[in-house]
């Protein structure tokens, strides 16, 4: 981070504390000290580490060994996908934030699982996420989750473009294509400038720069090379690509319904500069949850759509945000602060596209915008 910027980043900051947080997390101190609850909640995490990792190893080995049929062979790259998901939404996550364990060093092992697995840099990762996007929510030019001009424009305080108009239509295009970048030049260009947003990343060194590289080499290994040894280069090619695109969106949409989406707030850093807002009242303004009565989609998605416990708890296991949301909802309604869920996927998911097509016609001449 240049000077300036450090500077910049500096002047935007949160006041913590609040009659809200303070009501809530005592309540959920209650709620966790209640009997085996913490157990019970650490017990149901550690349990989708075996199905997620499992379901991944039987589904490339299978593909790998065996050499099975086109159907069986259709059924093992599913398999594959869903296991990659799983270790992506259920185990990675929870681990880089440090809800698995209470000693960082083995959270980081368990979350170096994003390097080997899923191709990307667990180090850049917890920056990208815990820091710029935890931190700086739907804040422009921080959260880089929706800084992503000139190609896209997700927040009402970036300047309109002729092309955005039609974004609500590639934006999924640019989903799929999200992982590949992730797995090729996104952490070799975070690490070259040195920052995510306006947070700073340094070069990784020692153990963390052994993990990068070390997973990195593995997972080019178990999702090209080797196969190439089986099957032909351009059927293996062709795999990992449809496999990486189906992940890239599924992930790329999860994250995108809970903060991208007509209920959501945005900010900008002169806005926060002004007027200083309480952290915890930001992090539930700028979020929504969906679904959050289908428990398979809970569970799949490893608690991801109940978002806004997520950003107020990121240290507890996702396993307890059910729970928790009752508690989070009910000091919301006390405290006349804006609580958002949406009833299905298909109110999010529209309430996404709306988004992303409002802001594309967002300060266009009449004519555009009347199109």
């Amino acid at each position: 981070m240049t000077a300036a910027a450090q500077k910049v980043a500096e002047k935007v900051a949160f006041d913590n504390g609040g009659a809200f947080i303070r009501d809530t997390r005592r309540e959920v101190e209650a709620y966790l000290a209640r009997g085996r609850t913490r157990m019970r909640g650490a017990l149901q995490l550690y349990a989708k580490a075996p199905v997620a990792l499992g379901l991944t190893a039987v589904s490339w080995a299978l593909l790998v060994f065996v050499r099975p049929g086109a159907v069986v062979a259709a059924l093992c790259l599913a398999g594959l996908a869903t296991g990659a998901m799983l270790t992506a939404f259920c185990v990675q996550h929870d681990a880089n934030h440090g809800a698995y364990f209470r000693r960082r060093r083995w959270n980081h092992l368990v979350g170096w699982s994003a390097d080997a697995l899923l191709g990307f840099s667990s180090y850049a990762w917890r920056v990208k996420h815990n820091v710029a996007h935890h931190t700086y929510t739907n804040v422009d030019g921080f959260d880089d989750d929706i800084t992503q001009v000139p190609l896209a424009r997700f927040s009402p305080t970036q300047a309109p473009r002729p092309w955005y108009r039609f974004q609500h239509l590639y934006i999924w295009p640019m989903y799929l294509l999200m992982g590949l970048r992730w797995q090729t030049v996104g952490d070799v260009a975070a690490f070259a400038r040195g920052r995510v947003g306006e947070s700073a990343l340094r070069f990784p060194r020692g153990w963390n720069l052994a993990g990068v590289v070390v997973g990195k080499a593995i997972f080019v290994g178990w999702a090209l090379v080797i196969p190439m040894l089986v099957y032909p280069w351009w059927a293996v090619l062709a795999a990992y690509a449809g496999f990486t695109m189906v992940t890239s969106l599924i992930m790329a949409t999860t994250f995108q319904l809970a903060h991208c989406v007509e209920e959501a707030s945005f900010a900008s850093a002169a806005e926060l500069r002004g007027e200083k807002r309480l952290w915890a009242v930001h992090e539930v303004e700028t979020t929504v949850n969906f679904c959050p009565r289908n428990r398979v989609l809970t569970w799949a998605l490893g608690g991801l759509n109940f978002q806004i416990e997520h950003h107020l708890f990121p240290r507890l296991p996702h396993t307890h945000y059910p729970q928790i949301a009752r508690i989070v909802r009910r000091n919301c309604d006390r405290h006349g602060i804006r609580y958002t869920a949406q009833p299905s996927l298909r109110a999010a998911l529209r309430s996404h596209v709306l988004h992303l097509r409002t802001m594309g016609r967002l300060g266009l001449p009449v004519e555009l915008e009347m199109g």
